[in-house]
């Protein structure tokens, strides 16, 4: 199946990661490429790195509308090196039952992915295994060729009323 997690409300990452360890805890193998969110940051990536059958991939870990010390070439770089990493992995013959990829639909919407080859890459993927999608602004085409479609939506957020990311929460 393809899986896509989006809208302007908190979940899309930690609704991926409670599928992540559904996935691991039947023993299943795992991918996630994870795009502007750095590395040893989350506490998502400390625990799911330390676990068996589990591979993390980080790019392009900054977006350059949050970070204005990045280059947008260099984000664009990362990106294609993101779409490098799972085209290797759909030719490969390691199989992993879920492959997640965090934040890809800002890096389709802000262009640093193609989004034509991106379908094709996971039309092709879907083949073997599942795939989720997570990030706002899902493009329609991607919406289309999905199975499942979650949009999270934004009905209050502490940040609002100055209520500043919490570790443990917010990552």
């Amino acid at each position: 199946m393809i899986i896509v997690n989006t809208g302007n409300g908190k979940g899309k990452t930690t609704a991926a990661i409670g599928q992540i360890i559904r996935c691991l805890g039947h023993g299943f193998s795992v991918c996630l490429i994870q795009l502007f969110k750095g590395e040893s940051f989350y506490g998502e990536q400390k625990i799911l790195t330390r676990l068996d059958n589990f591979n993390f991939f980080s790019f392009a870990n900054q977006h350059p509308y949050c970070a204005k010390n990045i280059s947008i070439d260099e984000v664009k770089k990362q990106c294609v090196l993101s779409m490098e990493k799972l085209r290797n992995i759909a030719i490969s013959k390691k199989k992993y039952k879920l492959i997640v990829l965090e934040e890809f639909n800002i890096a389709l919407r802000d262009k640093f992915i193609n989004e034509n080859e991106f379908l094709s890459v996971i039309r092709n993927l879907r083949e073997k295994s599942d795939i989720i999608v997570t990030g706002r602004n899902a493009p329609k085409k991607l919406i289309n060729i999905a199975d499942l479609v979650t949009e999270m939506k934004e009905i209050k957020h502490p940040y609002n009323n100055g209520i500043k990311f919490q570790k443990g929460i917010e990552y």
